[in-house]
């Protein structure tokens, strides 16, 4: 025995036992699929095995970074859809792929439609009127901002790798398309 009462010849009560599988994900994105994290967006089939911090809505309504974490393959050959917004901007997904509704809703991505409104993760006050710079895609100057992601058209995409992940505390993150999605319940 030791003095801090341990005794050297014990095994380590971790030692032999595996390692708990991660909470069941929601998410089903295409490895080229982005997520803001605190260092703008990355790829996520680039980061199996890594954890990062990434664009959340917290509790109290505002926008924050938590924690995402065990990120992994959770299907080598799901079947993939493109969700195009009123922008151009699309994002490949698993038909399963949780997005939540500008209501507050889940709606899987292979249940959504044209006209659909999923949450946004930027606003501004209601009544601003985006300036025409050129910064501004041209469908959106001038026009007076919308705080929602519209849906225009849900395209079959093949068949691919699909990863999920866990976020810490808030559960929730931000694609660099714009739309918030669910990582677990």
């Amino acid at each position: 025995m030791t003095t801090n009462g341990k005794n050297p010849d014990a095994a380590d009560a971790k030692m032999g036992k595996p390692k708990a599988p991660p909470p069941p994900t929601l998410t089903r994105l295409a490895g080229d699929a982005e997520v803001e994290s605190i260092d703008g967006p990355v790829a996520i089939g680039g980061m199996v095995g890594k954890f990062v911090p990434v664009l959340t809505r917290l509790k109290d309504g505002s926008l924050g970074f938590r924690m995402m974490r065990e990120i992994r393959e959770v299907e080598p050959a799901g079947r993939l859809v493109r969700v195009v917004d009123d922008g151009g901007r699309s994002v490949r997904v698993g038909i399963g792929h949780v997005f939540v509704r500008a209501d507050g809703r889940e709606v899987r991505a292979g249940d959504l439609s044209p006209g659909d409104a999923l949450e946004a993760g930027w606003t501004y006050p209601a009544g601003y009127v985006l300036p025409d710079a050129a910064e501004y895609g041209a469908e959106a100057r001038g026009r007076a901002w919308e705080p929602v992601v519209r849906v225009a058209a849900v395209e079959p995409a093949g068949e691919g790798p699909l990863f999920g992940f866990t976020v810490n505390e808030s559960r929730n993150y931000f694609l660099t398309f714009g739309a918030r999605s669910r990582a677990q319940r």
